[in-house]
């Protein structure tokens, strides 16, 4: 006979709550936080006098309490919610997305215990649609909803949610915008549903198409844009244009968010930027000439391509990279909707936080310009003074074509220039300002290639243009040596590579001559 094992001991078991006299049913995706309030609510308290005490964990389970957080619960504490307000738990896990998101201890170890968090550490959440909300729950007590890119607006009631953080200072009744004036948008939720149903990687090509839409946002357009318009018909009156112009970005770009989507998750346009590319890399949209006309078309912009074809960085020209590159290797595949820090949209709550210190307090340097601190600002503060050294590197050698190992004025000028060129998502404004001193800084094939252009580059400038058809007999050997392999190779090389030799006389005709 075996002995029996030791019983282990018990966490102190919580006394069940008792069932409350009103069952409350969860909304789809409502936040804990939401219908706890709403709980609250039917026995004419507030969330934070009702479930502290229900749950026996004292009233500092809200400390710092918004509307815009949410509340994390444990087993013990997920169960007496579940007996008080008379839902089966497995019936709140269905609808509350962040039910059992987290398992906070209490202080004891054991027992109840809650957690209340906000800010950018809690999902984008936002004011479900009023009317909606009333009919579902018979009361007009609004509730907060995780939204999703296609459930943010209500096709129903044409009202499209903002799901904003909370922020000081805030003017009312900031959560829904009206789009009865904007059919459009309610067409665009079609198509996007359509996209969610029938292609599985809409939801990850919604992100990227976001973030290139959301880039050209910020840019300087033709009087024939639309979203100007757009926006003014979305602004209350006497509100703050400027505000609504921030708040209501989503909104004013959806259409053109999910018709970029269509486009990038459409096979066909894959196929398409690898004939246009020949397998290449493209080194501006330029080189992407179909994808830049079908975005035309599909935005009802002509104007679209002479804005965009120089494009030399972002999240557009990324993907399309990553598109040839997964073409020769599938592993690449992976990172087709990798979307770095570098390319995401700030925060619309970020945005209004800015703009409202900037009205209220703004605090400036003794130069006129905005503080920034932490990482960004140390990262920004190293790229000046690699910034500064690669000039001073310019200027003398009209280029950036740096060996690795090379240092410059006591600078690893060559060691700065590599790290930045393999790093695939520089801030935009960091890739301009080394273009204005090397427009091929960063070129899509080796620099040892860029560093013999050069070469030949400064040879034509002293000695006039090169002629294949008579040799090169006036350069050195290893010079001459590259030359001559380019005329070999010349249709496999990069257009960027022929455009190039061009200006230094190696055109097509010429190499075929010679």
């Amino acid at each position: 006979m075996h002995d029996s094992p030791p019983p282990q001991p018990q966490p102190p078991r919580t006394a069940a709550a008792r069932p409350g006299p009103v069952r409350l049913a969860p909304l789809q995706g409502e936040t804990n936080l939401s219908y706890l309030d709403r709980l609250a609510d039917r026995y004419r308290l507030g969330v934070r006098d009702l479930i502290p005490a229900l749950l026996r964990v004292g009233g500092g389970l809200f400390k710092g309490y918004r509307t815009d957080g949410e509340v994390y619960l444990n087993a013990e504490a997920r169960a007496r919610i579940s007996a008080f307000s008379r839902v089966p738990e497995e019936i709140l896990q269905r609808a509350l997305p962040a039910w059992t998101a987290q398992e906070p201890v209490s202080p004891a170890g054991a027992g109840v215990a809650g957690r209340f968090r906000f800010g950018a550490v809690v999902p984008s959440a936002g004011e479900g649609c009023r009317p909606c909300t009333a009919t579902r729950t018979g009361r007009t007590k609004p509730a907060r909803l995780y939204l999703q890119p296609h459930t943010r607006i209500c096709p129903r009631h044409r009202r499209w949610m903002l799901g904003t953080h909370w922020i000081d200072g805030a003017p009312a009744d900031t959560e829904q915008v009206d789009l009865a004036e904007l059919p459009q948008m309610v067409t665009a939720h079609r198509r996007h549903l359509d996209l969610l149903r029938h292609r599985p990687d809409t939801a990850r090509a919604f992100e990227v198409a976001h973030a290139v839409i959301v880039s050209w946002w910020a840019q300087q357009w033709p009087e024939e844009e639309q979203w100007p318009h757009r926006a003014r018909q979305l602004t209350p009156q006497e509100a703050d244009p400027g505000w609504w112009r921030l708040l209501a970005r989503d909104a004013v770009t959806y259409p053109e968010t999910v018709a970029l989507t269509s486009v990038l998750t459409d096979e066909r346009t894959r196929q398409r930027l690898l004939t246009d590319t020949a397998g290449h890399l493209p080194h501006t949209l330029a080189h992407a000439p179909g994808l830049v006309t079908q975005l035309a078309r599909v935005t009802r912009r002509p104007w679209l391509p002479e804005q965009i074809a120089s494009t030399s960085a972002g999240p557009l020209l990324l993907w399309a990279q990553h598109c040839v590159r997964a073409d020769a290797d599938t592993a690449v595949a992976d990172r087709l909707w990798t979307l770095h820090m570098a390319h995401r949209p700030r925060p619309i709550a970020r945005e209004l936080t800015a703009y409202h210190d900037a009205a209220q307090q703004p605090k400036k340097t003794a130069g006129g310009r905005r503080l920034h601190l932490g990482l960004r600002h140390r990262s920004d503060q190293a790229f000046t003074t690699g910034l500064a050294h690669a000039r001073a590197y310019a200027a003398v050698h009209g280029h950036l074509a740096a060996p690795i190992h090379s240092r410059f004025d006591g600078f690893a000028l060559g060691r700065w220039l590599s790290n930045h060129r393999k790093f695939p998502a520089m801030p935009p404004e960091h890739v301009a300002a080394l273009e204005e001193l090397d427009p091929w800084w960063r070129p899509p094939w080796r620099v040892m290639w860029q560093r013999f252009y050069y070469q030949a580059r400064d040879h034509t400038r002293a000695r006039g243009p090169l002629r294949p058809d008579r040799g090169f007999p006036t350069t050195s050997f290893g010079l001459g040596e590259w030359l001559y392999n380019q005329c070999i190779g010349y249709d496999e090389l990069h257009p960027g590579q022929q455009r190039l030799l061009a200006d230094i006389g190696l055109t097509r005709g010429f190499v075929r001559e010679s």
